[in-house]
């Protein structure tokens, strides 16, 4: 099988053909998703897209819907009991997508801080994976997640990393996190050599790959729509850079789900 373990079912750039066509895809090709929350109002969606045999979800709130939540004193017990009701479903995988983004929402860094740190508190307490969003917060992301750690490990996972900072790299190896890698990855500009190098250099059990549909869309399909089937492409081009087979990369990224996921 394949896995795309990041993507939006619930963007609003799907429309009810799109995710027929998307279902419908995925069953023929052997193809699973994990789609994620950027906002709890998405959770009745996405457990009714869950009944799917080949569709699974995250809970969480994206750090552009931090606002909305804080202070987090104030909405904590309402996220846990949320929380509560979806945790008991065995499609529900991660705790994700939480984050912190300060390169477009620097001026709601307080909020967004407060509100991650209790996601990672939920991922901690209840051993839940973590798929996060981080742009120019990698440091403060890992000093929180470090703070956790020192409780229980958390399986975390960076998706959609980009990061040319050699020393966040290097926490995320030594912690046993996870690179999430996309359609970026295909992209035929020189600004990403840096990370088809990290591909060719790390070991594949601190990898997933993922679409993140409807957005980042790979080679040659780039600057459309983005589809959870695409991810196929993306395996396609890792295991020809990797000089891999295909069924062993797949085997690859399926077994490191299935160290972080009880649920699979």
């Amino acid at each position: 099988m394949l896995f795309d373990t990041h993507c939006h079912l619930t963007d609003n750039r799907y429309n009810y053909n799109d995710l027929e066509l998307i279902l419908k895809k995925m069953e023929e090709g052997n193809i699973f998703c994990i789609s994620m929350a950027t906002d709890l109002n998405e959770l009745e969606k996405l457990e009714k897209l869950s009944n799917s045999n080949n569709v699974y979800f995250g809970f969480g709130v994206h750090p552009y819907e931090a606002h909305k939540y804080f202070p987090i004193s104030k909405y904590q017990d309402l996220i846990k009991d949320i929380f509560f009701k979806y945790k008991q479903n065995k499609k529900l995988i991660f705790i994700g997508e939480v984050g912190i983004d300060l390169y477009n929402q620097i001026e709601t860094k307080k909020q967004q801080i407060e509100v991650f740190e209790y996601f990672v508190y939920l991922a901690s307490e209840y051993n839940f994976p973590l798929s996060i969003h981080t742009r120019s917060a990698e440091d403060e992301v890992i000093s929180i997640l470090k703070r956790y750690e020192l409780k229980r490990h958390i399986n975390a996972v960076f998706h959609c990393f980009v990061s040319d900072n050699k020393n966040v790299l290097k926490e995320i190896l030594n912690n046993n996190w996870y690179i999430g890698v996309g359609g970026v990855i295909t992209f035929k500009n020189k600004k990403n050599d840096y990370l088809r190098e990290i591909l060719l250099n790390i070991d594949l059990n601190n990898v997933l790959l993922e679409t993140d549909s409807p957005y980042l869309t790979p080679e040659p399909y780039r600057g459309k729509t983005n589809y959870p089937f695409y991810v196929e492409i993306i395996y396609e081009y890792v295991s020809n850079l990797r000089k891999i087979s295909l069924e062993d990369l797949k085997h690859s990224i399926f077994n490191n789900l299935k160290k972080i996921s009880t649920n699979l």
